[in-house]
């Protein structure tokens, strides 16, 4: 994390979340995440995690027995559908087999009249797999559903145009591509999706969209904001106002590209994972006979690197970031010493 953002991180007086000064700055930097998300909505500050955001998704747009379609690609495609079957909502889905892409023909047959919500993760993170929110946006809309994208570890990474996609609800959380603290996301809601959080029955307290919207007006938030992310999330927004949102995609995309062109060698076995990947983070293909939790447990004890189990419990893969404060010389380093893994590896050692 660079040192302006660290300084926000280790301030010791911090303002009071309801003086006028601290409503200004509320408003400035929701202006700001507008911008993010490419969007003429006001994005609302929730302080909560980025399942937080997927179910106030859920509970403000749809009411018990309501129907959705949830665009299954894994671990997080999985938690839209269970959060819909805890909150009653009916669910259909569309289970696309992982890192692969879905069938569009299949989802339009699945949109069928009485449909309230599309559902997807625009980055499946437990596969590394991207979605095409844009064509998807177009066949949503064309059913009449309303279109909710989790973009939470897309966002920052990857190109994204709310508006011009046609999302009626997105969400991010402030620790992935915008590489600041957890706690803070931000989700925001169209005109057509505000208008049905107005006629949704179903109670809701903390997670009230109504309420942030009404408090948004004046600067603040319903209850208790993670104020030290706010402020490092104003600093965030300033660099990358100022070097242009185009760059810091660019930035992401350019990590992502020196990660693969060290690590992908057909020949010998090492491939990438997904169809089509975020700028996020690569999913790597490892060779036959070599498994993820080896590759894992020799990075930790060789060098005290840390890689994520994959969320989908499997082995023939492995998962390495490209967010967060990370340079081309870290990240051309990760694919060289997961090569010389591979390679130990391959010689019959165990880790």
């Amino acid at each position: 994390m660079d040192d302006a953002v660290c300084e926000i991180a280790s301030q010791r007086s911090l303002p009071y979340f309801r003086a006028q000064h601290f409503a200004e700055t509320v408003k400035r930097v929701t202006a700001d995440v507008a911008y993010l998300f490419q969007t003429k909505s006001l994005p609302m500050a929730v302080t909560a995690s980025g399942t937080g955001l997927m179910e106030m998704a859920v509970t403000n747009l749809l009411d018990p027995g309501d129907t959705a379609v949830v665009i299954n690609g894994g671990t997080f495609g999985s938690r839209w559908a269970d959060l819909c079957r805890t909150f009653q909502v009916n669910v259909s889905e569309l289970k696309v087999e992982w890192g692969k892409t879905p069938d569009f023909n299949t989802l339009d047959e699945l949109l069928k009249p009485g449909v309230n919500a599309v559902f997807v993760n625009m980055h499946e993170t437990s596969t590394g797999y991207l979605y095409d929110i844009e064509q998807m946006g177009r066949v949503v809309r064309s059913r009449g559903a309303l279109f909710v994208v989790d973009a939470i570890s897309a966002i920052g990474a990857d190109e994204f145009k709310m508006d011009d996609w046609l999302i009626d609800c997105a969400l991010v959380s402030t620790q992935k591509a915008l590489a600041l603290m957890p706690g803070l996301g931000y989700i925001a809601f169209s005109d057509r999706a505000m208008e049905r959080v107005g006629q949704v029955k179903r109670g809701r307290y903390y997670f009230n969209a109504a309420d942030y919207a009404r408090n948004l007006e004046r600067g603040m938030t319903p209850f208790t904001p993670a104020i030290v992310a706010l402020l490092q999330m104003e600093e965030r927004m300033r660099q990358i106002k100022e070097a242009g949102l185009d760059r810091w995609v660019e930035r992401h995309a350019n990590l992502a590209s020196s990660f693969r062109a060290r690590w992908v060698d057909p020949s010998k076995g090492r491939g990438i994972f997904p169809e089509r990947c975020s700028n996020a983070m690569t999913s790597i293909a490892l060779p036959e006979g070599i498994t993820a939790t080896g590759i894992i447990t020799y990075m930790q004890d060789k060098y005290d690197w840390w890689f994520a189990p994959n969320g989908t419990h499997t082995n023939h893969y492995l998962r390495v970031s490209h967010m967060g404060d990370l340079s081309q010389e870290v990240i051309e380093l990760a694919a060289i010493r997961l090569t010389e893994a591979v390679g130990h590896l391959s010689k019959g050692h165990h880790a």
